[in-house]
């Protein structure tokens, strides 16, 4: 869909960040070649559901968060700050399965952080954990990429950056980005949202009552 079901159409900058992105992604993406949807026909072997092939294809991802870095900082509109490992909001792994993370802080006032954290498995760098979060507070996970990583669910190189892209957009543009406890929560993406549980869309619209003990993720637009 267009919009999402909250009625917040895309922000006009949205294709052209994307561009800029793309144009930076030529260069930070050089040695990290992406590769098509190994199952077109979604009917994987047995076998593939318990092994990864190659775990360093995923370096991918690394390699679009420096083209996000690279465009966000050239146009003045984010800055990307190197923090320390910390817990999670609803995180699933310890800090210690995180490597390299990375804090992307608005220029505009109000705005909600970006937080991208490098997940290692056994040690070696894998994907990416993806949160929100309000000035000086932990993050809280918006999105695991890839969200398994085994042979048998790997959609292509494609679908991750599409997802990767897609919820920095979706930080970028403000509103309530999350809201909820525990596991019910609702998340907003970019062209819609997904939920959790017994989660309520309608926390995400930010002049809507909520209950008590829903926390709720609210920043301005990165760009107007």
């Amino acid at each position: 869909m267009d919009e999402d079901l909250l009625g917040a159409p895309h922000p006009h900058w949205g294709d052209r960040l994307l561009h800029e992105v793309d144009r930076a992604f030529e260069v930070t993406g050089a040695a990290t070649p992406g590769w098509p949807d190994p199952h077109p026909d979604r009917n994987p072997g047995n076998d593939e559901y318990s092994r990864v092939t190659d775990v360093g294809k995923y370096r991918i991802l690394d390699a679009r968060v420096d083209a996000w870095v690279a465009a966000l900082e050239a146009a003045g509109i984010a800055r990307s700050v190197e923090v320390s490992a910390e817990p999670w909001v609803a995180g699933l792994r310890p800090p210690a399965d995180h490597g390299r993370v990375r804090r992307l802080e608005p220029a505009a006032a109000g705005g909600l952080c970006l937080v991208l954290a490098t997940t290692l498995v056994d040690g070696r760098p894998f994907g990416l954990d993806v949160g929100t979060a309000r000035a000086g507070e932990a993050p809280a996970v918006l999105a695991v990429v890839p969200d398994c990583g085994c042979d048998a669910c790997d959609s292509g190189s494609v679908d991750l950056l599409t997802e990767l892209d897609c919820v920095v957009l979706t930080v970028a543009r403000g509103g309530v980005v999350r809201a909820g406890r525990g596991e019910d929560v609702a998340t907003r993406t970019w062209h819609g949202w997904s939920l959790g549980n017994g989660a309520d869309p309608g926390w995400l619209d930010e002049t809507a009552s909520v209950p008590h003990w829903v926390d709720r993720w609210i920043g301005a637009p990165w760009l107007s």
